[in-house]
């Protein structure tokens, strides 16, 4: 089949993925995580308490659980009624996921860009961030936007606080880097992170104070296991929320985090690649990230540098890397309340996509150290 028709199936699929993401939109509750944190700026300048009680039932709804300090720029949408503010971060909100898409897909070979921009527009975790209207795309676009400026001195050093500060989620890159050989930007980011929590904390004292107080409950496993409500089966219960779970979980992934530094110092031509891998990790090495599904659009840049790879091989290994990373981004699809199988398909999905990006970021080590060593020898020869 001809790449120009490829390509207009895939502009067909598209077209489709477009109303069908807007029907799954329409059927969750819009701006819920915005609604949050409208109310937390609201509440910070009123001087009413940001976070529940001590004592009270974590989970609810309109609950605020970051930094005081991540409640400040949404005091801009106080002026508006929380409705109308909503819809104008709807629309940031589908800005900055048009933005990150077309970067993402920009790279791709002209046939598979629409293919995989349907993929995209149809990702449930994307369609989740934009109509709950998180803030975990802010984080990875930053966290990518800190990856790029690697190379320029600082310039890579606020990008990468903010996308920490903002939410922990990019905190698998912190071994990467220090592994990769990029030691100083984390070193710097951490600074400026505490730099910016000893300014602004006088300002935000008191709500400082009930966070560091909750903070104990955010990390133990019982508030999130009743907002979770997933017990079925009850044998996988014991072992997911477990107190261990989590840790086992995050130590697995600082590990692997560390490994695809290393990786990336070894293989400069491939580095993004491999910080891609450690990013995928994120939603394992925050606490109970594994829980949120909003935090599997961490796995979105490994798949686009894997697909890109992928097109461009022939015959039976492109059909298996193709076959492999659909399955992978279907199985982060997967929705059943009550149980926990979902969050199964969900690990599955990015071992998947982890394990292709993998096995061909080798395969063309292998080949690239193949065609070179010929050369080697022949260079060897000539020079006598």
């Amino acid at each position: 089949m001809s790449h120009r028709l490829w390509w207009a199936l895939g502009v067909v699929v598209f077209v489709l993925s477009v109303p069908a993401a807007y029907l799954v939109a329409t059927a969750l509750p819009s701006g819920y995580d915005f609604r949050a944190y409208w109310l937390a700026a609201q509440h910070l300048v009123n001087g009413a308490p940001m976070y529940p009680p001590i004592g009270a039932r974590l989970g609810q709804p309109d609950e605020f659980h970051y930094l005081p300090l991540v409640a400040v720029p949404f005091v801009a949408f106080l002026p508006l009624a929380i409705g109308d503010a909503t819809v104008v971060w709807t629309w940031l909100e589908l800005a900055l996921a048009a933005v990150f898409g077309y970067v993402l897909i920009r790279p791709l070979p002209f046939a598979a860009r629409p293919w995989a921009a349907a993929a995209y527009v149809f990702f449930l975790p994307t369609v989740l961030e934009v109509t709950l209207g998180n803030v975990d795309l802010i984080c990875i676009a930053l966290a990518l936007l800190a990856w790029q400026l690697r190379k320029r001195g600082y310039a890579a050093v606020v990008p990468y606080a903010a996308a920490l500060g903002i939410k922990f989620l990019p905190l698998s890159l912190l071994p990467f880097y220090v592994a990769a050989g990029y030691t100083k930007i984390a070193a710097r980011a951490f600074l400026v992170g505490l730099i910016t929590l000893v300014v602004t904390t006088p300002f935000l004292a008191a709500p400082m104070a009930e966070f560091v107080a909750l903070l104990p409950r955010y990390l133990d496993t019982a508030w999130v296991r009743i907002h979770a409500d997933r017990e079925d089966p009850a044998w996988m219960a014991t072992i997911a929320w477990s107190d261990g779970f989590p840790i086992v979980l995050a130590l697995a992934a600082v590990t692997l985090a560390w490994l695809f530094g290393r990786n990336a110092r070894r293989d400069p031509e491939r580095e993004t690649d491999w910080h891609h891998l450690a990013l995928t990790l994120s939603p394992y090495i925050t606490p109970f990230g594994f829980v949120w599904t909003t935090y599997l659009i961490a796995s979105l840049p490994l798949f686009a540098v894997t697909l890109a790879r992928a097109v461009r091989l022939q015959g039976t290994p492109r059909v298996l890397s193709l076959a492999a990373l659909f399955v992978s981004w279907a199985g982060m699809q997967a929705v059943q309340v009550h149980e926990l199988w979902p969050l199964v398909a969900h690990a599955a999905g990015m071992i998947g996509v982890m394990a292709v990006a993998v096995i061909l970021l080798l395969r063309e080590s292998r080949q690239a150290l193949g065609r070179s060593m010929p050369e080697a020898r022949a260079t060897s020869t000539a020079s006598g």
